[in-house]
């Protein structure tokens, strides 16, 4: 990223994440390894480290080093990301959630909001280890998928149709922490 002669920055700011912090386009990243790539790549190309010239440029892969950083460190933004790579669709693309998600998540706030509303901390408990449940058989899912990627359309489509479900659980579990919208 840095011309070892020149000392001027020669990166490509349109490569892929993976890429940018020199990993293998993975699923499975493992979060020190990720860290060090990152701030390896971080201290190599940090803004102060160049003129005026390259200052600009350097800006904007830190900006991007950082977004790389945040989506691979997160296993279902990195889902999202390989998906994307893959050719899979976005979840702007396609925002398709089954009928039974919908169902549960209308029936599970209600449940919530009953919950708090009679201050029964068993029925919350009993909420949370349901969704938990549902949270992490979905990231499980999730991950197997992603692991298979390239894959065919249809594993993409599974792969879609679950991180659009995923966001469901996670909204619920905020819910249940009070830090939902």
């Amino acid at each position: 990223m840095v011309c070892s002669a020149c000392h001027r920055l020669v990166a490509d700011l349109d490569t892929d994440y993976f890429t940018l912090l020199g990993l293998e386009r993975t699923y499975d990243v493992d979060g020190a390894v990720l860290r060090k790539a990152y701030l390896r790549v971080s201290r190599e190309t940090h803004p102060d480290r160049f003129d005026a010239s390259d200052a600009d440029e350097a800006m904007q892969l830190n900006a991007r080093l950082n977004e790389a950083n945040r989506v691979l460190k997160d296993p279902v933004l990195r889902a999202e990301y390989l998906l994307e790579l893959s050719g899979g669709q976005s979840s702007a693309e396609n925002r398709e959630v089954p009928q039974e998600i919908l169902t549960y998540t209308l029936m599970t706030r209600e449940e919530i909001e009953e919950a708090h509303a009679a201050n029964d901390a068993g029925a919350l408990a009993r909420i949370r280890d349901q969704a938990t449940a549902r949270h992490d058989g979905t990231a499980a899912e999730i991950g197997a998928l992603a692991r298979r990627l390239p894959g065919d359309a249809t594993l993409r489509g599974q792969l879609r149709d679950a991180l659009n479900a995923m966001k469901y659980h996670q909204r619920i579990l905020a819910a249940l922490d009070g830090t939902d919208e």
